[in-house]
């Protein structure tokens, strides 16, 4: 953590996830799920896409976060996205450099606590193949 000018603590480095690693168009969502692999857990679903973002993330990692109205209100689907979020945040330090993610949110997130989102994530990765060794 480190101070900003406002006195407030702030993040930087790994620990952060900047507007260049987010997906931000429906093009780019679609050809995740065209191209791309399907690995299902219970809280969500991951749609991969091997090589790097055509964006300028210094990691060569792209990601967005989708949450249908079958999650609920917006309250509901807006926690289920900060949860996946965060989830990735803490742990993308843990993930091979290039490739594309999107993550969908399953209906059984709801109610459920960071410690198992992340963990289902880190399910996830492993089972992708996208976790790296060190």
């Amino acid at each position: 953590m480190c101070w900003t000018r406002s006195g407030e603590v702030g993040l930087h480095g790994l620990h952060t996830f900047p507007k260049s690693e987010r997906l931000q168009y429906g093009h780019q969502f679609r050809q995740i799920y065209e191209r791309g692999r399907k690995v299902e857990g219970r809280l969500l679903v991951l749609y991969l896409l091997d090589g790097p973002a055509a964006k300028t993330a210094p990691s060569g990692r792209a990601v967005g976060v989708v949450t249908s109205r079958k999650i609920g209100g917006a309250v509901q689907r807006n926690r289920a996205r900060r949860l996946l979020r965060e989830a990735y945040r803490l742990n993308k330090h843990k993930l091979k450099p290039n490739f594309q993610l999107v993550m969908v949110a399953r209906y059984g997130i709801r109610g459920k606590r960071l410690t198992d989102v992340e963990a289902e994530l880190l399910r996830l990765f492993g089972v992708a193949g996208v976790l790296s060794v060190s």
